[in-house]
């Protein structure tokens, strides 16, 4: 049996999904509950700015520290989007020098936060 490269190239995307929850659930176990509480609260204050960020920039302003491993960005980031504090707001070349330009979600304060302050 033959299968055509356009077969071989598709995704079932509920196994994508599942992948991708047990990885984000998988890093959320491992990391440091404090800073856990320190990168929510950086994301807290950027969002009060209403502009876009990214990881990175949480780092270079000082609002958090580097996690003990990358993949500890995800779950904080959506933790906060589930709560509320922070939208989807595009992709841009990471700034982080460790991941060589790739692109990275952007975020930006959600209004239906409200205020944080």
């Amino acid at each position: 049996m033959t299968t055509s490269p356009e077969a071989a190239a598709v995704v079932d995307p509920v196994a994508a999904d599942t992948a991708q929850q047990q990885g984000m659930d998988d890093a959320a176990a491992h990391t440091d509950t404090a800073w856990a509480a320190e990168c929510q609260k950086g994301i807290a204050v950027a969002a009060t700015l209403m502009l876009p960020f990214q990881a990175a920039d949480l780092v270079a302003a000082g609002l958090v520290s580097e996690p003990r491993h990358p993949n500890h960005w995800g779950p904080q980031f959506a933790a906060a989007h589930r709560g509320g504090v922070i939208e989807p707001h595009g992709v841009a070349r990471s700034k982080r020098a460790t991941v060589r330009n790739s692109l990275c979600r952007t975020w930006i304060g959600s209004i239906e936060g409200g205020d944080t302050a």
